[in-house]
């Protein structure tokens, strides 16, 4: 279950959706046996990155506004940490019936992948074998997550004790709970409301945000509902969640959004990969150039600057990126910002610049050199996402031979870019 810039565009949404209900849900689930549901939640991501030998996670989020579905994705991942392969199907449906498939697999040697608006499997052949690599890495090992983690002990707070942990007969654990509106503190009620404006803000490009209601005001946690097992050997096995948030829109329009969440562990030690059969299937070799860049991602790939001015979300302006030209040891390009005129103070120096980017370097984090507006020099990343997306990344920091960091700071930069099409 590999979490990158290289996984589907929804699950970039579920990501995104999680900023607004992390807390509130976390503060109902957890309850009375909070620290004890802690530490299995630390302990199964720990085997999930090594020591389960292989594993299947399912996953399902749907999201409704006022009782309408907007959207509802599932996902099966299976993982062999021993054979360092993964396999992974997606399915997502948003309202009006439109339904997209994703297929993936990944091992040392190859990656395959195919999304239902593909006519080819995308097949690449590593040059050199992908070692020592993780399906899944453990977030409670990223720099910064001790800190987060205190900061959610402090939000919980007395909230422990609305949720009751049960013994069950085989020696695992069930946690239950609910909040209502009443029980949320206001702390959690603040973090929601600026999370959802955040969601909103950052997922107002792609096709589910563009669904996603305008809410503005008299933003608060309506209900928490949760549930966790844990298996008598410390393991989470199955969470589920509904978490409901109520706004008002512009028009003053009510929205309860609510979000359901399942996570489901199962078939660890028996989890089986095979390697896909493509015999007769069409098929598209992707030169191995580290990120899967081919000719066919030569092309122009925009997004809008978006900022938040008297309590609206206005277009202040866009960002271009052009790829060039691809062969199998260069990806060339061009980045060019526009802004509007009345936001020129607050955007700073537009970008613009061209680079040279060499996947193949042989290092470990390959990265590109630019030329920002201030004329320093910076280092910045291309990869390739689901159908027609990019992703770039600006201000690169090699901290060492193992670990970056992206600085971030260019002002409202967004680094997700859509292809687009002359009619």
């Amino acid at each position: 279950m590999k979490l990158s810039k290289k996984s589907l565009t929804v699950l970039s949404f579920t990501l995104g959706a999680s900023v607004f209900v992390s807390t509130a849900f976390a503060d109902a689930l957890l309850g009375s046996g909070y620290d004890r549901l802690k530490d299995s939640v630390k302990l199964t991501a720990s085997q999930m990155e090594q020591g389960l030998g292989s594993y299947t996670v399912e996953a399902m989020m749907t999201l409704k506004d006022n009782g309408q579905p907007l959207m509802q994705t599932s996902s099966t991942n299976k993982v062999d940490i021993g054979k360092q392969a993964e396999e992974s199907t997606n399915v997502t449906q948003q309202a009006g019936g439109e339904m997209t498939t994703n297929y993936s697999y990944h091992d040392p040697k190859r990656s395959i992948y195919k999304g239902s608006r593909d006519t080819n499997y995308m097949v690449t052949e590593f040059e050199q074998e992908q070692k020592d690599r993780s399906a899944f890495k453990n977030p409670f090992n990223e720099k910064g997550a001790p800190e987060i983690e205190k900061i959610v002990d402090a939000v919980v707070g007395n909230l422990k004790d609305y949720v009751q942990a049960e013994e069950k007969a085989d020696g695992g654990k069930v946690y239950s709970g609910s909040l209502s509106e009443a029980q949320v503190p206001a702390v959690v009620n603040a973090v929601s409301s600026f999370g959802i404006k955040r969601l909103i803000l950052e997922e107002s490009r792609s096709d589910v945000g563009s669904k996603l209601p305008e809410i503005e005001s008299d933003i608060y946690v309506k209900k928490i509902v949760g549930t966790a097992e844990e298996s008598k050997t410390g393991l989470l096995q199955s969470l589920t969640g509904d978490v409901t948030l109520t706004g008002k829109d512009k028009n003053g329009a009510q929205h309860d959004l609510t979000m359901s969440l399942v996570f489901k562990l199962s078939e660890v030690g028996t989890t089986k990969i095979t390697l896909p059969d493509l015999t007769g299937a069409n098929v598209e070799k992707v030169t191995d150039n580290g990120y899967g860049f081919s000719s066919k991602y030569v092309g122009t790939y925009k997004n809008n600057v978006i900022v938040e001015k008297d309590g609206k979300f206005v277009k202040a302006g866009e960002r271009t990126l052009e790829i060039l030209s691809v062969d199998k040891d260069k990806v060339t390009g061009r980045y060019t910002e526009t802004v509007k005129p009345g936001f020129e103070a607050e955007f700073g120096e537009k970008y613009n610049f061209t680079f040279e980017y060499d996947p193949n370097q042989s290092k470990p984090f390959s990265t590109f050199t630019y030329t920002n507006a201030k004329g320093e020099q910076e280092q910045g990343q291309l990869h390739t996402g689901s159908t027609g997306t990019l992703y770039l990344e600006l201000d690169i920091e090699i901290i060492d031979e193992n670990s970056i960091r992206s600085n971030a700071s260019r002002p409202y930069f967004d680094g997700q870019f859509y292809r687009v099409f002359e009619d």
